[in-house]
């Protein structure tokens, strides 16, 4: 690994997987001495089903960050308030596996700690999921906390 850490990445959806990343981001964070991006990323398909509905872009885009803001909101809730850490929060639209991989490919220092979701065996082998995905394609090193 040539790059230094210049931050920490951590996808949130406000699942217990990705607090759980949170926390193990947190010490990963304290280690390199750097901050956490909180990256919430509205699903593409959530986009389009909003789009047929007839509600405007200024509507998708009030729903994206209401759903930014609860995973948020939940990841804040079970870290406290004492992590010693700075955060940062950020937010995309799009394929949640392609946004965090374009993330790594803009910013060379990034390191990201993204939680599993467990999706069933036969599920993971027919449409994969984004922990794989972004494991193999980001440009930066890249931790899976199970």
């Amino acid at each position: 690994m040539s790059e230094q850490i210049t931050e920490i990445l951590v996808p949130v959806d406000g699942s217990e997987n990705s607090t759980r990343a949170a926390l193990f981001g947190i010490d990963m964070a304290k280690a390199f001495g750097v901050g956490i991006r909180l990256f919430y990323v509205f699903p593409a398909a959530s986009v389009e089903i909003i789009g047929m509905a007839g509600m405007s872009r200024s509507d998708i885009d009030q729903a994206a960050q209401a759903a930014a803001q609860k995973a948020f909101d939940l990841t804040h809730e079970a870290l406290g308030s004492e992590t010693g850490v700075e955060f940062e929060t950020e937010t995309s639209m799009g394929d949640p596996a392609e946004e965090v991989i374009r993330y790594t490919e803009d910013n060379a220092g990034t390191m990201v700690v993204i939680g599993r979701r467990g999706l069933s065996r036969m599920k993971s082998l027919m449409i994969g999921s984004v922990s794989d995905k972004v494991l193999r394609h980001a440009k930066t090193p890249v931790v899976v906390i199970t």
